[in-house]
């Protein structure tokens, strides 16, 4: 089975196949930068079922957003949340200072090809009060992730996370079936959603009406498209400028050739997304999905953080997005916000 993962100067990606290659003696990194000193958690305002996790969190140059984990008791080290990936990532640096046991590796499947990682095993990771279980992680260089390490899906995939980028704070729930949605304000927009290697994926969004493949990405700067979704924006004259050439690059630190544009106009559940700036790559993320010849979108921070608050729920399969109080919102139609470009 192949995993995803990511990071970016402009994105993240990468596939985590879980394939063991003979194991080598782990490279020679070289001493990592001193860790970020954890602010204390805030405390919840709202009930539930069990005491969530509440933190404040950090968006890094490049929009990520950033907590403050523990690992055997040591740190704080600051960790990308990353909802599109499929597996928990350490950097190699962290893992050799730490002294972690280096396990199997790994045949990573990136965005631009593959690649073969070490991991190693990490016992206990904690987010405040938020005991997150043993996992093997694969490593990178710390340097290409951008953080000390990402929290994929697999530490997520039976809770819930909200976000509120307000008050630049994230809260981890754990959750049961069927629980109503935390956001229950009227400008709120449900959107159900379909699982898929861990994933959630938006079961209602449109280009010029075709229906397309939306997964919000935490973990990527900006929004990247698949080629179908190329050749439909092209087909539909969907895109507000020309294609120009850019680069993305991958947690391996490979850049892959992309072109990227301004789509005019996305629905997702009746709800407009305009002027969204879109790179688009031959990505084998999409492949390792299943989503290569469906168009099909990695919704990026650059969009997300316009909203006010986003719930991603995965146990019930929904994402809930708070539309900012400037937002317009007739009954048809509605318009998420007007997003600027990032000078990418």
């Amino acid at each position: 089975m192949t995993h995803l993962l990511r990071r970016s100067m402009f994105w993240t990606a990468l596939f985590v196949a879980p394939v063991p290659v003979g194991a080598s003696p782990t490279e020679a990194t070289p001493p990592p930068p001193a860790p970020v000193q954890a602010e204390p958690p805030a405390a919840p305002e709202m009930a539930s079922e069990i005491v969530p996790f509440i933190q404040p969190f950090d968006l890094d140059a490049t929009r990520r957003m950033s907590v403050q984990v523990t690992i055997g008791g040591q740190g704080p080290f600051a960790f990308l949340v990353d909802t599109g990936a499929e597996r928990t990532v350490i950097a190699r640096e962290l893992a050799t200072r730490l002294g972690l046991v280096e396990g199997a590796r790994l045949r990573m499947a990136t965005i631009g090809g593959s690649a073969t990682v070490p991991s190693f095993r990490v016992a206990a990771l904690q987010m405040s009060n938020l005991h997150l279980a043993a996992v093997d992680a694969p490593a990178f260089h710390g340097r290409h992730i951008g953080a000390a390490g990402l929290i994929g899906v697999d530490m997520l995939e039976e809770r819930r996370v909200l976000i509120d980028f307000r008050k630049e704070r994230m809260e981890i729930r754990e959750t049961r079936r069927r629980a109503p949605p935390i956001i229950n304000d009227d400008d709120a927009i449900i959107v159900t959603a379909r699982n898929s290697a861990g994933r959630l994926i938006l079961s209602d969004a449109r280009l010029s009406g075709r229906r397309i493949d939306v997964i919000v990405d935490t973990g990527a700067q900006t929004s990247v498209g698949n080629l179908a979704l190329q050749k439909l924006v092209t087909e539909r004259r969907a895109n507000r400028f020309p294609f120009v050439a850019t680069e993305l690059t991958a947690v391996t630190g490979e850049d892959v050739p992309a072109l990227r544009t301004t789509i005019k106009r996305i629905v997702i559940n009746g709800m407009d997304v305009n002027d969204l700036n879109v790179s688009f790559a031959d990505s084998q993320a999409f492949r390792v999905l299943g989503l290569s010849e469906r168009p099909a979108l990695l919704l990026g921070m650059d969009a997300l953080s316009l909203f006010d608050r986003i719930e991603i729920d995965f146990p019930n399969k929904r994402v809930v997005f708070d539309l900012p109080d400037a937002a317009q919102r007739p009954t048809v139609p509605r318009f998420a916000a007007n997003i600027a470009g990032d000078g990418g």
